[in-house]
Parts: structure tokens; sequence; C-alpha cells
């Protein structure tokens, strides 16, 4: 928090799958007066393992825990939204963005208009959900 209220740059180095834990770092981003976004890699494990093999021996990571995390993880990250999978929802990943408007339309049952916040326009801050909320 010091540092956010400095004005530092900040970046959180993490395997944020879980959207709950990205929120959360963006409601403290938000509170501090910062401005935020998320950054999602797509590297082949292949990849990650050579990395993690050119790594001094100290901060080498278990292949065996890169193999795994990468195994639960990537298809959640990476892939296509599929109809009435709770994960790949859009809806309630929209609904989860600070700077997203949602707002079930009048008389409908399933049918929402999302538009991106007043902060997100005044603040530039856009990240892929965002610039998508105006399509939507």
């Amino acid at each position: 928090m010091i540092s956010l209220d400095a004005g530092w740059d900040v970046v959180v180095d993490a395997q944020h799958a879980n959207p709950e834990y990205a929120n959360e770092l963006a409601r403290l981003a938000t509170r501090h007066g910062a401005i935020w976004r998320t950054e999602d890699f797509d590297v082949p494990l292949d990849e990650l393992l050579r990395r993690n093999e050119a790594r001094p021996r100290a901060d080498h990571v278990p292949e065996e825990y890169i193999r795994s995390s990468w195994k639960r993880f990537h298809h959640v990250m990476f892939r296509p939204l599929n109809p009435g999978d709770p994960n790949g929802n859009l809806l309630k990943r929209m609904i989860a963005d600070l700077y997203v408007r949602v707002t079930p339309v009048r008389g409908e049952s399933d049918v929402f208009a999302c538009n991106f916040t007043r902060e997100a326009f005044l603040e530039g801050r856009w990240n892929t959900r965002t610039i998508n909320a105006r399509g939507l």
C-alpha cells in the first residue's frame, strides 16, 4: 500500500487463475488511486520448462509443480467460451470487472446491457473486458 500511495508502479507476478484473487488486487489498486491492468500470457508448457531450466538453481521451481499448474489452469484461462460453462461465462466475467457496468434490460429475463464505467472512461482504465463491453 505504501508503494501505491507513493505513486510507484507495482507488478504482481502470480497465477491468478481464480478471478477473485485478481479482483481483490484490482479493488486494492482502486482504493489507492492506482491504474491497474491484467495480462495473461499463453506460454506453451515446453517453453515454461525451458525457462525454468535457465534459472539459477536457487530460483528453480519444481518441474512437477509447473506441469500440474499448467495442466490445471491453462485450459481454464485460454479456451473459447462455451455456453453453460460457469467458468467461461462472459456475462459473469463482465459482472466481476470493476470497470464494466452490466444492467438487465427492462422486460427481458436474459438480456443485459454492458458498457464501461465512467471511471474507466475518465481514467483510461481499459482492458479487454471494458473494450468488449462496448460491443455487447
